[in-house]
């Protein structure tokens, strides 16, 4: 693995789990210190990760951890609403039983609190990119797997301390099932019912304290800054620990589909 690939899954990692804030600016040297690398793989790193959606880069200023803002949450939800069913229905026509066993162990997942919540959001999205990969279509499986690891980053900060964990594992199960059983229109149906109950889910995010510091405005010349009437308090956003999220950098979130 090269040096730029290593920066590449690290710097995603952090993106994604928050360790790095949204709307975060550094510069070259700044990350190069940071990450122990030079500024080529910085910049390498760095144009990929603007590529996904995860960066902005501005000409003279530098690059910045790319915002959280409504738009782009109702605009990534809207693409779930049309990618995932498609891709559970052609699952349960293309899945072998070895991926049959795998989603059923991702959908049997149940969170019960913060400390089990953020392995939810890494079996959730196992669950979901291991469904459109059942699908054997390489293009969905990348937009399957970049909507999902966008929207992390939301749940990541936006923590309900309402458990829907029941709620989530019997909708889960319902989607695996339809796919083992080879039933068609019954997969594409459940995730679809299941996609809408998540925006239903979700549609009080933007009021917990842990997201209402981070929503981001256009300032009108590519860059966004954060709306400063909302959760300057930084102790009241969740962070999952330090330690325990720098044991998973090598797992699927930096390295999947890069």
């Amino acid at each position: 693995m090269t040096s730029t690939q290593m920066l590449y899954r690290e710097l995603k990692h952090d993106i994604v789990t928050c360790a790095l804030p949204p709307g975060k600016s550094f510069s070259e040297d700044e990350l190069g210190q940071r990450y122990r690398t030079s500024r080529t793989p910085v910049r390498e790193a760095c144009r990929h990760l603007a590529s996904e959606g995860f960066m902005n880069i501005i000409p003279f200023r530098g690059y910045f951890v790319a915002p959280l803002t409504v738009g782009e949450f109702n605009n990534l939800q809207e693409v779930q609403l049309m990618v995932d069913p498609s891709a559970a229905a052609l699952a349960a026509e293309r899945a072998s039983p070895e991926q049959v066993e795998n989603l059923e162990k991702w959908a049997r997942y149940k969170y019960k609190g913060r400390e089990s919540y953020y392995e939810f959001l890494d079996q959730n999205r196992s669950l979901h990119v291991g469904i459109a990969e059942a699908a054997a279509n390489d293009r969905l499986v990348e937009i399957v797997a970049n909507v999902h690891t966008r929207l992390m980053r939301y749940f990541y900060l936006g923590l309900s301390m309402q458990s829907f964990g029941d709620e989530i594992v019997k909708e889960h199960g319902a989607i695996v099932d339809a796919i083992r059983k080879n039933q068609v229109a019954e997969a594409r149906e459940h995730t679809r019912e299941h996609i809408e109950n998540t925006m239903r889910r979700s549609a009080g995010l933007w009021t917990t304290p842990g997201i209402r510091g981070f929503i981001a405005f256009d300032t009108g010349n590519g860059a966004f800054s954060v709306d400063p009437s909302n959760g300057k308090d930084s102790k009241d956003r969740p962070t999952a620990p330090r330690k325990r999220l720098m044991q998973k950098k090598k797992r699927r979130i930096g390295g999947i589909h890069a």
